[in-house]
């Protein structure tokens, strides 16, 4: 019960926190919400006994990803400035899609509630997961680790290069006196 619990918890705060996050204006604030849905589906992988998975998602992509985020936002000047509206016709097709998308999810969730699942707790999965990732790909893990920090340090590099914005302010129109 506490399981199940922790399982509807976890995952309403994800849900909430992606929903909140796709209709932020602000990046940084749209960032931060989707660390709390990927913090969220780190304690949904606690829940459900997969604690190689929860430790995964919070190094990887809480940790390496977001901070990659969050340093291409503050190197890009135009990522502060609001944007225009988009057109109503954008606006009806992204919810035509997240309709049907939600539609596809109800289905499967329908079918996935009557298929048999296994009560038992095992380990399985998990280990041979760990021993591929921490064995075999032990190297191409670290490397990718590697590729992001270069990534960092390039961004900055770049906006550090420039001494003029990337995006230019559009000239103001002067008045006639």
């Amino acid at each position: 019960m506490i399981i199940a619990a922790a399982v509807y918890l976890f995952g309403g705060l994800a849900a909430l926190a992606t929903l909140l996050m796709l209709f932020q204006r602000d990046p940084v604030k749209a960032a931060m919400l989707m660390l709390a849905a990927l913090l969220s589906t780190a304690g949904l992988y606690l829940a459900l006994s997969a604690q190689l998975l929860a430790a995964l998602q919070i190094i990887l992509y809480a940790g390496a990803i977001m901070t990659l985020f969050i340093v291409a936002l503050t190197t890009t000047p135009a990522a502060w400035r609001d944007k225009p509206a988009k057109a109503s016709f954008t606006k009806v097709l992204g919810l035509a899609a997240a309709a049907v998308i939600l539609t596809e999810l109800l289905k499967l969730s329908a079918a996935l509630k009557t298929a048999a699942f296994s009560r038992a707790f095992s380990e399985t999965g998990t280990l041979e997961l760990a021993r591929a990732l921490f064995g075999r790909f032990a190297f191409q893990f670290e490397l990718l680790s590697l590729v992001i920090l270069a990534s960092i340090v390039a961004a900055v590099a770049l906006a550090a290069s420039s001494g003029k914005p990337a995006v230019q302010p559009p000239a103001e129109k002067k008045e006639a006196a």
